[in-house]
């Protein structure tokens, strides 16, 4: 299959800039790749070719019959939003007592440029990505980026449900649950922070209603007498960690 009209040649893993090859009969590094993609999201491409442009860099990419300059800028978009669309729900449906701004948070923090990058690194995308460089050293952040891009050629082949449960497990393997917990505990870290300084933490309930059988809290957090933030949720338990946070936020920039 001919990407843009051209067919690159096979690429060296020890060269700054890689090149795959097309045609039946797949080369070692080519082989790579579809073990790659197979192992880690479970399942073998067969439209070789989006994987191919997903590793491209921006200072590899060659031009088609039209004069454009293809690499995997416009595949990174792609996948950035189908991962947003993808933790979305994933966050919404398993954590039913948090905020939109505590869920907004959840994700960012999920899909940040350094959890992506570290995504990449652990794949080992390096090895993959056809780049020219010259003397300029590979930025991590390219890495992050062809993450991105893999997931919006995996999306053009296999659809949005097979990539959700592709990318959920993959996500689930590599403990997206431990940076969701490390972002939701926050009254564990005021609890310790507040040891360590050996000042007192004390929790009030200020609002408690029921209105059409559904709970609603308000919550306010005070250190040694002093008001530092208050929570609002659907439970208790959440409107402290609410107000756990806005305490963190407010403590830990001051310091």
């Amino acid at each position: 299959m001919v990407l843009g009209g051209i067919i690159p040649q096979p690429y060296s893993k020890r060269s700054d800039h890689m090149i795959f090859s097309f045609g039946k009969r797949r080369s070692p590094e080519e082989q790579a790749v579809l073990k790659l993609i197979h192992d880690s999201f479970g399942f073998k491409p067969k439209k070789f070719e989006h994987y191919i442009l997903a590793l491209t860099h921006s200072s590899a990419g060659v031009k088609n019959e039209k004069g454009e300059r293809l690499s995997n800028e416009r595949l990174e978009f792609l996948g950035d939003a189908i991962i947003d669309a993808v933790l979305a729900d994933y966050l919404y449906n398993k954590h039913t007592e948090i905020s939109e701004g505590e869920l907004t948070k959840m994700k960012s923090k999920i899909v940040s440029r350094k959890s992506l990058n570290n995504l990449g690194h652990r794949l080992e995308l390096d090895l993959y990505l056809k780049r020219n460089l010259g003397k300029q050293e590979l930025h991590r952040s390219m890495l992050g980026n062809a993450f991105e891009a893999l997931v919006g050629a995996m999306y053009l082949e296999k659809g949005y449900e097979i990539v959700y449960r592709s990318l959920l497990d993959f996500f689930i393997k590599n403990r997206i649950d431990d940076l969701v917990q490390e972002e939701i505990d926050h009254k564990s870290k005021l609890h310790e922070w507040c040891q360590k300084e050996r000042k007192t933490l004390e929790f009030v309930v200020l609002e408690e209603e029921q209105l059409n059988g559904v709970s609603s809290f308000v919550v306010e957090v005070s250190i040694d007498g002093e008001k530092h933030g208050k929570g609002k949720a659907k439970s208790k338990k959440h409107a402290e960690q609410e107000a756990s946070r806005k305490a963190c936020e407010k403590i830990f920039k001051e310091d």
